[in-house]
């Protein structure tokens, strides 16, 4: 059961909001995710052609994007909407990470991308919430 404050709040979120925060997230979450990324090929000597900073940048930008509208109608529906995002993410992060053990596009890239999904799945699960319920 939401009260008139939170009633209020989710009433106020507009699309625009909505995307402009998850366009934040997704920018930090890309820079995290990037810098991972190149920290874990260079610790142990990879390349990958499908893994790119390129590809990581859509992939942590657009994952965000989508997960601030999730976000978003979780919240106008549940006053316990963190707690479901939060699950939702993880949720994800894990079946990547299944998909990319059970069917690699190249040889070891599991060992950079399964990291990189747990890493903008927990950016997006603490950035998302923080912003959108800024005022």
């Amino acid at each position: 059961m939401q009260t008139a404050t939170q009633q209020q709040q989710n009433s106020t979120i507009t699309l625009g909001r909505t995307l402009l925060m998850g366009s934040a997230a997704g920018v930090i979450s890309a820079i995290a995710a990037n810098l991972l990324a190149w920290v874990i090929m260079s610790i142990n000597d990879y390349e990958f052609v499908m893994l790119n900073g390129f590809s990581i940048t859509l992939s942590a930008f657009f994952a965000n994007l989508i997960g601030a509208v999730i976000f978003r109608f979780l919240r106008k529906r549940s006053s316990r909407a963190v707690i479901y995002y939060a699950i939702l993410s993880l949720l994800m992060a894990v079946l990547m990470s299944l998909n990319t053990s059970a069917n690699p596009m190249e040889p070891n890239i599991e060992t950079v991308a399964n990291p990189l999904h747990y890493a903008v799945a927990i950016l997006s699960l603490v950035l998302i919430p923080f912003l959108m319920n800024r005022k």
